[in-house]
């Protein structure tokens, strides 16, 4: 399973500095590339930084890129790689070192859910879209944005406990359209259910 690829006059754009195409692009790569390095580092802030780099790096080296293979293996290779440096830098080497031995086995994991995730936060996008207002906003603070329930509570200016509650009624609101569509859709939610726990 992969996502729709950009269109060869996008890649071209891009590789020529058209700064609206590198829009196109960094929308197209964030979520995947955000999910790769937050299954791999240890907090959702150092994934978010990782990412932010990537994107930096991917614009400093964009002349090089003349397709999609060549855009998506560039992001997720230097994902892989920084990772890891990242981690290198932050603990013990003994610490990592089976981390590091078991690494195509963990790769591979992390593309597939990478892939997986972004497919479902498209549609969950779509099915977010459709609630009212209160829960939307709720949900792409927690999912989109990363916030916790207790930043939530403190930025909306309600309770924790109302937090929870919201998030519960909003997620299985969205979890019901989700079952209602297919049975290839039901089978990624329940890949996916660490995403909403």
């Amino acid at each position: 399973m992969s996502a729709i690829e950009l269109d060869y006059d996008t890649i071209l754009k891009f590789r020529k500095g058209d700064e609206s195409a590198f829009t196109v692009v960094y929308n197209h790569f964030y979520n995947s590339i955000f999910s790769f390095c937050k299954y791999l580092l240890p907090g959702i802030e150092d994934a978010r930084d990782m990412t932010a780099q990537l994107f930096i790096l991917l614009w400093e080296k964009r002349d090089r890129f003349d397709s999609y293979k060549n855009l998506r293996g560039f992001l997720f290779l230097n994902a892989r790689n920084k990772c890891f440096n990242y981690l290198r830098n932050q603990k013990a080497r003994s610490a990592i070192d089976k981390q590091i031995g078991d690494f195509t086995i963990a790769e591979e994991r992390s593309v597939l859910f990478a892939e997986i995730e972004s497919e479902l936060i498209t549609h969950i996008r779509e099915e977010v879209e459709k609630l009212p207002d209160y829960y939307r906003n709720i949900l792409k603070l927690a999912y989109f944005q990363g916030y916790d329930n207790q930043e939530i509570a403190d930025k909306l200016q309600i309770s924790e406990k109302t937090v929870r509650n919201a998030k519960s009624i909003a997620l299985k609101t969205v979890k019901m359209a989700f079952l209602n569509r297919n049975a290839k859709m039901s089978f990624y939610l329940y890949l996916s259910c660490c995403y909403f726990n």
